[in-house]
C-alpha cells in the first residue's frame, strides 16, 4: 500500500548558521514529503539570502514575514500547507532518517491519534551528541497526565506529525501563549483527541545559547502556567478564560480584576511581576500580596514544570517577607514549602495512587 504523503513545515529567524544541515537531513525521507513550508520570520542575519537560492529537489514554499513571532509563523504555515498531514521541524535541529515514514506509518495505522512525536537525542552548539535521550510517555493517557497533572510537556514540538484539520479545528496556535504555544495547543488538542509518542528516537536536538528556552525563559514558563490555568479551566467550567487574549499579555494588564476580586489568572500575573521585581533588584515596587501569591501558586503546581523553581521561589517569598518583618507571611511561604516537598515526594504520590486505587 503506497503511504501518503506529509507537509514539513519550518519557521526560522536569524537560522542562517543551522538551516542547511537542518534542511539537508530531510532528504533522506524526501520522498515522503509532499511540499517544503519555510517561514522566514523577520530575519536579520544572511537567511533570506540561503533561502532564495535553496536547491531542495521537491515543491517548495517561501514565505517572508516581519518579525511577527514563531505562532504567526506557524500559523500561515499550516494555512500553506496541503495535504492533511503537517510534519513540524525546528531550523537548528538535525531529522534522523526513518521519522516521516515511521509516523506516516502510525497515524495511518491509529485514526484517532491526533499527532504523534518522537524522542530526542541532544547535541550541543557543535552538533556533537551529549549522550542525553529523552523519555517521553508513549501513550495517550500518561500524555494527557503528564500535560495536565504534572503540567510539563510531553511531546518534543520539533518532532510532531499532527493532523491538519485537527489542528486547525482546535484553533491553531495562540499568541497569547508565546514560547509555551506547544504546550498550549498540546494540552487543547488532547481534550479532543489521542496523542502519542514513538518509542525510537527521530531527531538531534540542538542546545544553544539563542535557542526560545535560553532566550526567553521567564516568558516561557508564565505561558506555560497561562496553559495550565486555561485547561484547568475549561475543565471545570467549559469556558476558556483566555479566550480573547489575542497577544502575549503583560502582567499589568493581567493584574487588572475588573470584579475586584482576583482570580488565579490575576494571581499569576502578580506572582510573576513580583518575581520579575526580584530577579531585577526593583524590591521596592513589591507587595506582600504579590509575595504572597507565589507560594500558593507554587503548592498548585505553578511557577514552572521543575519543582526546584518552584522551591527556589518560595523560599525567594519567605525571605522577602522576613525583610518586610512579616513574620506570617514568612511562616506561610514556609509551611507551602513544607506541603510542595511532601506532595512531590515519590512516596506520597505511590499513597495517593495505592488510595485512589482501592477507593
Amino acid at each position: 500500500m503506497m503511504l501518503p504523503k506529509a507537509d514539513v513545515i519550518i519557521p526560522v529567524r536569524d537560522g542562517e548558521r543551522y538551516i542547511a544541515p537542518a534542511i539537508a537531513s530531510l532528504a533522506a525521507d524526501a520522498e515522503f514529503i509532499n511540499k517544503l513550508i519555510i517561514v522566514n520570520d523577520g530575519s536579520s542575519d544572511g537567511t533570506a539570502a540561503f533561502l532564495s537560492n535553496l536547491k531542495w529537489n521537491g515543491k517548495t514554499e517561501i514565505i517572508h514575514q516581519p518579525p511577527l513571532g514563531l505562532c504567526t509563523a506557524l500559523n500561515r504555515a499550516l494555512g500553506a500547507a496541503e495535504m492533511s498531514l503537517v510534519a513540524r521541524m525546528d531550523a537548528d535541529d538535525i531529522s534522523i532518517p526513518g521519522r516521516l515514514k515511521a509516523q506516516i506509518e502510525y497515524l495511518e495505522g491509529a485514526p484517532d491519534v491526533a499527532a504523534v512525536g518522537a524522542q530526542v537525542l541532544t547535541i550541543d552548539a557543535e552538533g556533537v551528541p551529549t549522550g542525553d535521550r529523552s523519555n517521553y510517555p508513549l501513550d495517550a493517557s500518561a500524555i494527557r497526565d503528564q500535560l495536565y497533572k504534572k503540567g510539563s510537556c510531553a511531546i518534543s514540538h520539533p518532532t510532531v506529525m499532527m493532523r491538519k484539520d485537527a489542528v486547525l479545528a482546535c484553533g491553531r496556535y495562540r499568541t497569547a501563549f508565546q514560547h509555551a504555544e506547544d504546550y498550549d495547543l498540546w494540552l487543547r488538542l488532547s481534550e479532543r483527541h489521542r496523542i502519542a509518542n514513538l518509542p525510537d528516537a527521530f531527531l538531534y536536538y540542538r542546545l544553544h545559547q539563542s535557542q526560545v528556552a535560553s532566550l526567553f525563559r521567564a516568558r516561557q514558563s508564565f505561558s506555560r502556567d497561562l496553559a495550565l490555568y486555561a485547561a484547568r479551566e475549561r475543565e471545570r467550567s467549559g469556558r476558556d478564560p483566555c479566550e480573547g487574549l489575542s497577544e502575549a499579555p503583560n502582567f499589568e494588564e493581567l493584574m487588572r480584576s475588573p470584579s475586584g476580586q482576583r482570580t488565579t489568572l490575576q494571581e499569576l500575573a502578580a506572582a510573576y511581576d513580583a518575581i520579575d521585581a526580584i530577579q531585577e533588584k526593583r524590591r521596592t515596587s513589591l507587595t506582600l500580596a504579590a509575595v504572597g501569591a507565589i507560594p500558593a501558586l507554587a503548592k498548585m503546581r505553578y511557577l514552572g514544570e521543575s519543582r526546584r523553581r518552584r522551591y527556589a521561589l518560595i523560599r525567594t517569598a519567605a525571605w522577602t517577607a522576613l525583610t518586610r518583618f512579616n513574620f506570617m507571611a514568612a511562616l506561610e511561604a514556609y509551611l507551602a514549602f513544607l506541603q510542595c516537598r511532601i506532595g512531590d515526594s515519590k512516596m506520597f504520590q505511590s499513597m495517593a495512587r495505592s488510595l485512589g486505587a482501592t477507593g
